[in-house]
């Protein structure tokens, strides 16, 4: 401040004044230059926010569109959900209608005497004939000789029920020994001469089960004992084949406490109670645990017995 003072005391008015118009037009410069810069920045801002506006309204409708495929792919979906659970109830419904005409087949075959050669067409009648013919000359050839008291329990193969068995005793076969002899001939004549399901021996693998049996009556005869016990708890839903101790516990948490309740149940209640359980329970296919019930809670278990030597995993075959 006396640095200034003292200048301005040596200068002349004039120059005094000179130099106040000198720094005026510096300020009126600098103050000019900064408004053109700013107002140049602030055209700047503009242009960025008029872009920035109409990027923010491109993505907004974009976003909406999204929106719309959106709503519709959850249309779609969840109208093909809904096709699939009504292919899925018809599924079941087949399924179960299946079952219950399967063992029905067997509980009238159970209950049917001695076989019906007479009234069979004349070419199913002829390849019955035929077939048990050639059975007849293969005795004492290709397969052993034996008579009912020789008898072993047939039953003990996996797929032959009383019924079964009754129809190959009355061919001749008792035992263990001659079922495992038999080729793949005679596994087709015996399937026609007892009018079973094509291809089902072999699938089951009659020979190899006859073997093995036979190969234990020689060295372990007791082992091949038979429980005769029939099951007598109402409440023991794991004798229905394809039933384990979990998926009880899940029927009886779901109402279903014993064989006549399961055998009211509907194939679509069972499938939603697996299917509430989880991924590890809805593969399992429930279509003819009913049918099985009802055999159970009727008392007939050697028509029980029949259809679930017919099931495979508690499922019909094929």
């Amino acid at each position: 401040m006396d640095f200034l003072t003292d200048l301005f005391t040596q200068l002349s008015i004039q120059d005094s004044l000179l130099v106040l118009l000198f720094l005026f037009v510096a300020f009126l410069i600098g103050l000019i230059a900064g408004w053109l810069y700013w107002r140049r920045r602030l055209e700047e801002l503009r242009t960025e926010l008029t872009g920035t506006q109409e990027t923010l309204h491109r993505v907004s409708k974009e976003l909406d569109d999204l929106k719309i495929q959106l709503a519709n792919t959850e249309e779609d979906l969840h109208r093909a959900n809904m096709e699939a659970d009504n292919f899925r109830k018809k599924f079941h419904t087949c399924e179960e209608e299946k079952g219950q005409l399967r063992a029905d087949i067997y509980v009238l075959q159970e209950k049917a005497e001695g076989t019906t050669n007479n009234a069979a067409s004349d070419k199913g009648g002829g390849n019955t004939s035929s077939a048990k013919l050639a059975l007849s000359s293969a005795m004492g050839t290709r397969i052993t000789k034996a008579s009912a008291a020789d008898k072993d329990d047939l039953k003990l193969i996996n797929g032959v029920g009383p019924f079964i068995e009754k129809k190959l005793n009355a061919l001749g076969l008792y035992t263990f020994e001659q079922i495992s002899q038999f080729d793949d001939d005679l596994v087709e004549q015996v399937t026609q001469a007892i009018e079973f399901f094509p291809g089902r021996m072999a699938r089951d693998n009659w020979v190899g089960q006859a073997a093995a049996l036979f190969q234990t009556k020689m060295t372990n005869p007791t082992a091949l004992k038979r429980s005769k016990a029939k099951p007598t708890n109402p409440k023991d839903l794991k004798v229905v084949e394809g039933v384990g101790p979990k998926i009880e516990e899940l029927l009886k948490n779901g109402g279903i406490q014993n064989w006549s309740d399961l055998a009211a149940a509907s194939v679509d209640k069972l499938q939603e109670i697996l299917d509430t359980a989880g991924d590890r329970y809805r593969i399992h296919d429930p279509g003819t645990w009913p049918k099985q019930a009802e055999l159970l809670a009727k008392g007939d278990y050697d028509a029980f017995k029949e259809y679930t030597d017919f099931l495979q995993g508690g499922k019909p075959p094929g």
